[in-house]
């Protein structure tokens, strides 16, 4: 990979270059927003002095980017955002959830990544105001977000699902019903690029 994609990637920390999917998270996502750019005098995040030089070693005497440049308009969809817009990183884990029509084993895999995710939570941290975020941001562990994608998909199967499908998925998940969930928001910052962004978790029931 190019170091400059590499050190452009480092600097979004979110990936938002997947294909429209059909994710049960599609439903949470907030669509595009559009964010002045950063005030003039705000500094850039920072770089490794050895990445630098080694940018500078590829580009030879080109000059550096323009922060302030408008950037050029990509082919990323600007419907709304999902969580492997959020993190492509688990994009595995959710592909490998059961589908929406199986709800026995929805519910096993319900219940395997709710105890992941209470094993594993995540944490508010300070968010980067000057790319679109909220000045405190939730970020959420891979196990949190695919315990809300599976709690989704299960919500969704239940809905109109016999006697013995709802008792059978009350077995096996235990006697709580709840779960976290997130949305997802998708933001355009005018010289900066794209970035996604996770809501704080929002507590969340299986219709049982």
């Amino acid at each position: 990979m190019n170091r400059v994609l590499a050190i452009c990637l480092a600097m979004t920390s979110v990936a938002a270059c997947s294909k429209p999917t059909e994710l049960a998270s599609s439903a949470n996502g907030k669509g595009s927003i559009t964010v002045a750019a950063a005030p003039k005098n705000t500094p850039p995040p920072e770089i490794p002095a050895e990445e630098l030089a080694a940018i500078a070693a590829e580009q030879g005497d080109a000059a550096p980017a323009d922060p302030t440049t408008e950037a050029a308009p990509d082919s990323t969809p600007s419907g709304p955002a999902t969580v492997t817009d959020y993190r492509a990183s688990v994009a595995n884990q959710i592909g490998a959830l059961p589908a929406v029509g199986d709800a026995a084993a929805l519910a096993a895999a319900f219940a395997d990544w709710r105890a992941r995710a209470a094993a594993a939570p995540g944490a508010f941290e300070a968010g980067q105001q000057q790319l679109g975020a909220d000045a405190q941001e939730y970020n959420p562990s891979d196990a949190e977000l695919v315990a809300a994608e599976s709690g989704d998909r299960l919500s969704a199967a239940l809905q109109g699902a016999d006697e013995a499908t709802r008792t059978a998925v009350a077995a096996a998940i235990g006697d709580s019903t709840s779960y976290r969930r997130f949305d997802f928001r998708r933001v355009d910052v005018a010289g900066s690029g794209r970035f996604v962004y996770a809501s704080a978790p929002r507590e969340a029931r299986l219709p049982l």
